[in-house]
């Protein structure tokens, strides 16, 4: 009996037993700003999801842990859209929405500013993120590949299919053009395939603004013309009668060399 009080009395000892200052110090987390919450709202009627985000995450973490939240969503294609804008994946999130609270809480204070608020979570307000949720993902896919593809601005001839080209246009203009063009290639030597892709759309980028930098340069000679020859008959245009107004003096001489004095022109009263 005494050997099982003692065993407790030892227990509650050691629970008792306060951390040593050390121990404390390896507990605590370091300093580091507070997570923020993200509140996710999906397409398809997916119901919205609030996330802790983290000072170094980035749209890639976040969409990692909405995969781990949501199982539903592990395999389908997930594209982050704010104010109209597609966000990478390397975007750091963090920063974004610390940009977005700032915001609000200055129209706040502009809205009013005798009010303040004693609670700094609610004047931040609920930061909302749209998320497109696409396809799913094939095996072997990546998707940060898919989207940076995405994210990547058209050039050269691929520029003419947001005029309504379609794909075996823009393949036929392509051809002709480099065809006439060999021989910007002869002189020149491609490690790979990227590279010579890349001289090719820089190609493509000259050859179509030339053609709208020649015409604009034509236009803009046309009108400096135009204006220069209407300020010169404008000015010289109210000269032009007292050419007409002079008399002609008639190349008469005396004998003594000296001009003939022509009578002025009577003037009747």
């Amino acid at each position: 009996m005494t050997t099982s009080l003692s065993e407790k009395a030892k227990g509650k000892q050691r629970a008792a037993a306060p951390f040593a200052p050390e121990q404390l110090a390896t507990e605590q987390p370091p300093d580091s700003p507070p997570s923020k919450d993200l509140t996710i709202r999906f397409t398809e009627g997916i119901p919205d999801l609030t996330v802790q985000v983290a000072e170094k995450d980035t749209v890639k973490d976040v969409k990692d842990n909405i995969r781990n939240i949501r199982p539903e969503l592990k395999d389908r294609r997930l594209r982050f859209i704010h104010a109209g804008q597609l966000l990478a994946e390397s975007t750091p999130i963090y920063a974004r929405i610390s940009s977005i609270q700032h915001r609000k809480r200055g129209s706040e204070k502009q809205r009013d500013e005798d009010e303040e608020s004693t609670e700094p979570a609610s004047s931040a307000g609920t930061t909302w993120l749209h998320c497109s949720v696409g396809p799913q993902l094939s095996e072997g896919e990546d998707e940060s590949n898919l989207q940076t593809a995405q994210l990547k601005p058209l050039r050269g001839f691929d520029r003419l299919a947001a005029a309504g080209f379609s794909e075996e246009d823009i393949a036929n203009i392509r051809l002709q053009f480099h065809t006439h063009s060999a021989r910007d290639y002869l002189d020149q030597e491609f490690d790979d395939q990227e590279d010579y892709d890349e001289h090719a759309r820089v190609l493509e980028e000259q050859w179509i603004d030339s053609l709208d930098g020649g015409s604009s340069n034509s236009q803009s000679q046309t009108a400096v013309s135009s204006l220069h020859n209407g300020i010169v008959l404008g000015f010289f245009f109210p000269l032009i009668p007292f050419f007409f107004f002079r008399s002609n003096k008639p190349a008469v001489f005396w004998d003594d060399g000296s001009e003939h004095q022509t009578l002025s022109a009577p003037v009747f009263s």
